[in-house]
């Protein structure tokens, strides 16, 4: 049938829009099921991997057709008026298996902090016991300044917002696994500088780190050594999409709210230092605000 007659019996179609276009694409690409929030304009959808490469196609399809990607479960709010969301959660990624030493454990971002307690990882005795590993390293963790070692985290498995895959971990004189991808060895040189700043010392200074991302990590108190993964704790999913992490046995933070709110001038040098550390992990803006 000749398209003008098609037209004519049935009527055009209208247009697609970019968001339906972009649902029909990841939907055709992921083997998880994707799941429209919010049809309204500009619109919201929740993707559930069922394999670390639907979220690497998503990555994709996100940047072309500039649509947020928020960890499930974080505030999204930051994400300017306007934005399509797409909400990755990570609940069906949930392998488990022995790291490279005793009691270390390799873990994707799904596994739940009750069957991490259970391997023998007591940092997560204390949290919901649904959470999962993305969820618990994107929360605020109230461990001293300095203090992150005991966090347990050894090294983390990123997915940059430019598509860059990268292990962070150990730097310097306990690094035993460089840094392959050119977009981070031009990271950690800038994390480095911003550690080194008037900014850091302020936040370093308070009784409590005021700052969402942890750099003070570069700056551990001895005898720990620097560990570029532990940045990443507290970063709310705005900094790069976590495929995993290799956890030893460490210790639960302390109450956030136990800690003293910082005085202006120190909460003011947080929030410059945390937009400068989020510029330089995700300049696209992929990961929401």
């Amino acid at each position: 049938m000749q398209s003008s007659r098609r037209a004519f019996l049935f009527g055009r179609r209208l247009p697609r829009t970019p968001w339906d276009m972009f649902r029909q694409r990841l939907a055709r690409a992921a083997h998880g099921p994707l799941e429209e929030l919010d049809a309204a304009p500009p619109g919201r959808a929740r993707l559930r991997p069922a394999r670390p490469e639907d979220v690497r196609h998503a990555r994709a399809l996100c940047v072309e057709y500039g649509v947020a990607l928020v960890l499930a479960g974080t505030d999204a709010s930051g994400t300017p008026a306007g934005r399509a969301v797409l909400e990755v959660d990570p609940s069906a990624l949930t392998e488990l298996a022995p790291g490279p030493r005793a009691g270390q454990w390799r873990a994707q971002p799904g596994c739940r902090a009750a069957d991490l307690a259970a391997a023998g990882l007591p940092q997560f005795a204390q949290a919901p016991p649904a959470q999962t590993l993305a969820g618990w390293l994107a929360g605020a963790g109230a461990w001293p300044p300095g203090g992150t070692a005991v966090s347990g985290l050894v090294g983390i498995d990123l997915l940059l917002s430019d598509g860059t895959a990268e292990t962070l971990g150990p730097f310097g004189q306990d690094d035993v696994q460089p840094l392959r991808s050119a977009a981070v060895q031009r990271l950690v040189p800038a994390l480095f500088q911003l550690a080194g700043s008037a900014d850091a010392a302020a936040c370093r200074a308070h009784a409590a780190w005021p700052c969402r991302y942890r750099l003070d990590a570069l700056a551990p108190e001895p005898p720990a050594g620097v560990n570029l993964a532990q940045l990443l704790l507290g970063h709310g999913g705005t900094l790069a999409w976590v495929e995993g992490a290799l956890l030893a046995p460490g210790q639960a933070a302390g109450a956030v709210a136990a800690a003293p709110a910082p005085p202006p001038g120190v909460a003011a040098a947080a929030h410059r230092l945390a937009m400068r550390v989020q510029d330089a992990f995700d300049p696209q803006g992929l990961y929401a605000p």
